[in-house]
C-alpha cells in the first residue's frame, strides 16, 4: 500500500510539473502587455496641443485651481517671458505689487505675488527661494483629460 502512495504522489508531481512548463511555453502578445494597447516596441508621438495664447493683460478669466491649496495656472502666453533667471524675470513686473494683498482684485488687474513669495512684503523685496515662477505655476493647455477626474473640489472638514 506503501508503494502505490508514493507511485500516486510521484504521478500527481509529473502531472503539475507538466502542465505547469506547457503554460509557461504560451508566449503574451506585445498588444496584451501593459496598460497601452500598442506594441512595447512602438514609439508613439506625444499629441500636439498649444498653450494659451492670449498675450498678459489680455486675459479676463482666471484659470480654476484643481484642488484648494494648488498654486494658480498661468492663463497667459510664456512665450517670451522664459527662461526665468536671476536678472530677467518679466513675472515680477506685473505680479509684485504687495500694496495689492489681501484686496479684491478685479478683472485685467494681474494677481498679485501672495506674502509668501516676499522677504519683506512692506520693502516689496521677493523671496529668490519663490523667484522661478515656472517651477510651481504652469500654462494651461486646453487638451483632452487622459483620465476622468472624480475629485470633489468641495473642502471636507472631520469633527473630531
Amino acid at each position: 500500500m506503501r508503494k502505490s502512495t508514493l507511485f500516486g504522489a510521484v504521478l500527481a508531481a509529473m502531472t503539475l510539473s507538466l502542465s505547469a512548463a506547457a503554460v509557461q511555453d504560451q508566449a503574451i502578445p506585445d498588444d496584451d502587455l501593459g496598460l497601452s494597447k500598442a506594441s512595447v516596441y512602438d514609439t508613439p508621438e506625444p499629441a500636439v496641443f498649444e498653450y494659451g495664447n492670449k498675450d498678459a493683460g489680455t486675459v479676463g478669466k482666471r484659470v480654476v485651481r484643481s484642488y484648494n491649496t494648488a498654486p494658480p495656472m498661468i492663463p497667459h502666453t510664456t512665450q517670451d517671458m522664459v527662461p526665468i533667471t536671476r536678472d530677467f524675470n518679466l513675472c515680477k513686473d506685473c505680479h509684485s505689487q504687495p500694496d495689492m494683498i489681501g484686496k479684491k482684485i478685479t478683472t485685467g488687474v494681474p494677481v498679485p505675488a501672495p506674502a509668501s513669495h516676499y522677504v519683506d512684503v512692506k520693502k516689496g523685496e521677493l523671496y529668490m527661494g519663490r523667484w522661478t515662477c515656472t517651477q510651481c505655476h504652469r500654462p494651461q493647455a486646453d487638451v483632452k483629460l487622459l483620465v476622468e477626474s472624480v475629485f470633489d473640489k468641495k473642502v471636507v472638514t472631520r469633527k473630531k
